[in-house]
């Protein structure tokens, strides 16, 4: 039951990032063909709604430090020690 949790949370991180990566694909095409990116909707959406903004950025700033630098020890560290 824990290995099926534990593959069901690395699957929906996988894909968190996975649509991160489109949006990020995405944009860099609308940018270099003359399209509409998706910085062109967000930015009047982050001058109506500051605090919701600042909120959001906090909290995908969270994501992305907790899984890109985790912890220095334990089963998901680069080395795989245990801590003493």
């Amino acid at each position: 039951m824990l290995a099926a949790i534990g593959n069901l949370f690395s699957w929906t991180v996988t894909a968190f990032f996975g649509v991160i990566f489109l949006l990020l694909v995405f944009e860099t095409w609308a940018l270099f063909t003359g399209h509409t990116p998706i910085s062109d909707y967000i930015r009047p959406a982050v001058h109506s709604y500051p605090g919701t903004a600042f909120v959001i950025a906090v909290v995908i700033g969270i994501l992305l430090g907790h899984f890109l630098w985790g912890p220095a020890t334990g089963r998901t560290s680069p080395s795989g020690s245990q801590p003493q």
